[in-house]
């Protein structure tokens, strides 16, 4: 008797292995086809062949689907499918047909499959329901032929998302989305996060404060092909989010809360122009108060400082212990003659900017308040410029770490370090806290990639120092930010996008980056600080964080 079966192919067997529960005369071979096949499937060689509708989601069966009537292939065992040069088949190639040879007559004919799997888009993607209701197990395959598979999930409320990707035999990767255009594919500042494994181990994905709204998650084959388990789950979020920390920096109700104000100053009217970012972040109405950093002094380790600009001559620190060019430690802080910082690239009292970097970061922290240029943040505060980037922007972990150093030895209340890079540095690492042992606050630039967490040392800001990220002037992250991680951090953001400021030679540019947001988190420091000088690292940093706004980013 004919044994006839449906051509239903598991995701967890390859094509063939799938055929051979059909008998040893049963074998598929699929081919790409340059030119176009006309036919059908002969009744004569198919004598049990049909098309047949089948509900196929929750049994995580993945089929051929014939794209005009959604229906798949029957297949008799007794009859022979082969023809053209053999390969398993791809994804998404419209001319992939299956190819029939009529054991009787031997005539060939050609059925057209559609051998993109229903669920290889993130239109077709599965609808996963009730992952705020408790942990949801999925099993499923990737690989030769299947290399993608897309889930649709709904939050309706700031969730903390879990996803786990495990049970693998081949390399695998996990990919969080959020079509954000809705153009239905992931465009590159739509991977919200990723990760991969291999045999016997997990990939991981912590997504916290998860908006409301409409993600996917994508699981693909690195290398090979695998079956795996994908568990996903989401909890209430705790205030943190995973792209822009605890929010948008907010001068006006961080100082609000130093003072213990029940409410926060009263609004004034912007400044406009090139000084919007301190409208962004409110500073003026801490202005309008008499709070503009004066007595605070914030060290620029940067690639230095042009304290010749005229936009910053009046705020630049100056070392009372030393007096100016006697060739003597006056001060006997192991520096002669830093009488207004130091150049550790050089190893000599002048920290002078060739590149521009530091001297635009300090004029963001404090430009004075004149009738030309820009308005710094805590237009009052004094600058310590501190060189550790040499003219190509580029330094070594010792001498930033001699740089922090440097600047908590010599009366800086603020660090702003609008440096990083990707690996770990145990000096810079020792140098952060060493500074905030002696009670400097620390700001740090996340960085300019796109990653899913800072850089280093920015990426320690659970411990060490607070994390910035970039805005736009529509409030909106910026692509290339690198976020706040899966990882809860002292992080916020602030403008930092076409950031107007000072460079060298008494002129004015715009730079954008996490290096340009960073000095006005390290600005509003210093008006925390001004309003009250005998907080700590800590508290500063919880201040900031806590009177951040979450509902002014647009991610």
């Amino acid at each position: 008797m004919e044994s006839t079966g449906i051509l239903a192919i598991d995701r967890e067997q390859q094509l063939t292995a799938a055929l051979a529960t059909f008998g040893n005369s049963g074998q598929l071979n699929f081919f790409t086809a340059s030119s176009q096949f006309n036919g059908s499937v002969p009744s004569n060689g198919f004598d049990q062949a049909h098309l047949t509708a089948i509900a196929i989601e929750q049994q995580q069966i993945a089929d051929f689907i014939v794209p005009e009537t959604s229906e798949i292939l029957s297949y008799s065992a007794n009859n022979q499918l082969a023809s053209g040069t053999s390969h398993a088949p791809q994804t998404s190639n419209s001319d992939d047909r299956a190819i029939g040879t009529d054991p009787l007559t031997g005539t060939t004919t050609a059925s057209q499959l559609n051998l993109s799997y229903p669920d290889n888009t993130l239109a077709t993607a599965r609808n996963v329901v009730g992952v705020e209701n408790g942990r949801i197990n999925l099993s499923d395959f990737v690989g030769v032929g299947d290399r993608d598979d897309y889930y649709r999930f709904t939050v309706n409320s700031n969730s903390d998302l879990s996803l786990r990707l495990d049970g693998l035999s081949a390399n695998a990767g996990i990919e969080l989305i959020q079509d954000k255009n809705r153009n239905g594919r992931t465009d590159y500042d739509e991977f919200l996060d990723w990760d991969y494994a291999g045999t016997g181990t997990s990939g991981e994905i912590n997504f916290l404060c998860l908006t409301p709204g409409t993600y996917y998650v994508g699981v693909y084959n690195y290398v090979g092909s695998t079956n795996y388990n994908l568990t996903f789950s989401a909890t209430p979020g705790n205030g943190f989010s995973s792209n822009y920390g605890y929010g948008l920096l907010d001068a006006n109700a961080a100082v609000s809360r130093t003072l213990n104000r029940p409410n926060m100053f009263p609004q004034v009217s912007n400044l406009g122009e090139n000084d919007w970012g301190r409208d962004t972040i409110n500073a003026p109405e801490v202005w309008n108060q008499g709070i503009s950093g004066k007595g605070i002094v914030v060290a620029v380790v940067d690639s230095g400082v042009d304290y010749t600009h005229p936009d910053l001559d009046d705020n630049i620190w100056q070392n009372a212990g030393e007096i100016p060019d006697n060739g003597i430690d006056d001060d006997r802080n192991g520096y002669i003659d830093d009488i207004r910082g130091w150049d550790f690239v050089y190893q000599d009292n002048n920290p002078m900017d060739f590149d521009g970097h530091g001297t635009h970061v300090a004029g963001a922290i404090a430009a004075e308040r004149n009738d030309f240029g820009i308005t710094g943040v805590a237009y009052n505060a004094k600058i310590m410029p501190v060189r550790v980037l040499d003219a190509n922007v580029e330094g070594y972990p010792d001498e930033i770490a001699a740089g922090i150093r440097y600047a908590a030895d010599n009366g800086a209340n603020v660090i702003n370090l609008s440096l990083g890079g990707w690996y770990p540095s145990p000096l810079e690492d020792e140098a952060i806290g060493y500074a905030t042992d002696k009670g400097v606050v620390v700001v740090i630039a996340a960085g300019n990639e796109g990653f899913t967490e800072p850089d280093y040392p920015a990426i320690n800001a659970d411990r060490l120092g607070i994390a910035v990220g970039a805005i736009d002037v529509n409030d909106r992250m910026d692509e290339y930010s690198n976020r706040a991680g899966s990882k809860v951090l002292d992080y916020v953001v602030a403008p930092g996008i076409d950031i107007y400021s000072t460079t060298p030679d008494d002129s004015y540019e715009i730079k954008s980056g996490t290096s340009m947001a960073t000095p006005h988190v390290a600005g509003v420091a210093a008006l925390v600080l001004n309003a009250n000088p005998t907080l700590t690292p800590a508290q500063v940093g919880y201040i900031l964080t806590t009177t951040a706004n979450p509902n002014a980013i647009t991610v």
